[in-house]
């Protein structure tokens, strides 16, 4: 790190913490959820405290990325710091606060390839079972859980829905890389309608998913719905990305091609969409009994 006397030119030397609340108050401004705002803060409070008040130069990322390492963070989170503070930096250059941009052409965190969680077809019935036995919230839990996993959705996309974005056959979402109209299948469709005739809110509240008592589905409500299925279910472990990452994977098992399942997930390039593509064992078995060209030998 350099002398904290050295001179350095830019704004972001002088003034980080000031221009760091300006990108998060900007975060907001455009719309990020709140969960992707609070990671981005996290992350360069992070950097912020490496630094103890002196100036950044590029290789204090290698030095910080061993320290995130030894303050026991895994590949997993340490990649996802990085992206954020990647985003912070190019954000910060693009509009003329620093003359470079140090992470440019920092290289990403290698994370370990490992098959993603999914919930199986039993599991989503017994969680569907007990939805419906439950009477408090009842059609609306079903409807949500019948849509994240019919679109897999996004946590926050789906909690940011709005009346108007559903649109009967078709649902609107506002996620990551834009807009995109996916279709909702007739089981989705019909629950969705079954919960809007029981929904509580003010005429000026237009959240798709509201509370009991009228207000707009936070995350927190949403983990606390998985929480209570959970521990309802012999499902060990729950949380909302389990759903889409089932979603995702079904679709491929059952032939959907990877465009489709690209533009369902909302990903800008198949590099993220090709994790599901993973065989578990069984799935692996199969195709290696149907398919093997030892087979056809005699």
């Amino acid at each position: 790190m350099r002398p904290a006397g050295t001179k350095k030119e830019g704004h972001f030397q002088t003034a980080v913490g000031s221009l760091i609340s300006l990108y998060l108050k900007q975060c907001d401004l455009r719309g990020l959820s709140p969960r992707t705002v609070n990671i981005y803060q996290e992350s360069l409070k992070k950097l912020l405290h490496f630094l103890k008040g002196q100036r950044l130069e590029e290789a204090d990322f290698y030095a910080f990325i061993s320290f995130l390492k030894e303050s026991g963070n895994g590949p997993v989170t340490i990649s996802i710091y990085l992206r954020s503070l990647k985003t912070f930096y190019r954000w910060a250059y693009n509009q003329g606060f620093i003359k470079s941009n140090p992470l440019a052409g920092f290289p990403a965190v290698k994370i370990p390839q490992k098959l993603l969680p999914t919930l199986t077809p039993s599991a989503l019935q017994e969680l569907f079972d007990i939805t419906r036995k439950i009477q408090r919230n009842s059609r609306r839990n079903q409807a949500l859980l019948l849509l994240l996993i019919d679109t897999a959705l996004r946590p926050g996309e789906l909690l940011s829905l709005t009346l108007e974005d559903f649109q009967g056959d078709y649902i609107k979402v506002r996620g990551k890389t834009g807009e995109r109209l996916l279709p909702v299948s007739q089981v989705a469709k019909r629950a969705i309608q079954a919960y809007l005739k029981k929904r509580r809110a003010s005429p000026l509240e237009d959240a798709l998913f509201t509370t009991s008592d009228g207000r707009p589905l936070t995350y927190c409500a949403l983990r606390s719905i998985l929480r209570t299925l959970k521990e309802k279910s012999q499902v060990s472990r729950l949380y909302p990305y389990l759903f889409r990452h089932t979603s995702a994977t079904s679709y491929l098992q059952n032939g959907a091609d990877l465009e489709t399942v690209r533009r369902l997930l909302g990903h800008a390039t198949y590099a993220v969409t090709q994790r599901y593509l993973s065989l578990t064992q069984g799935d692996l078995a199969r195709a290696q009994r149907k398919a093997s060209p030892v087979n056809k030998l005699r």
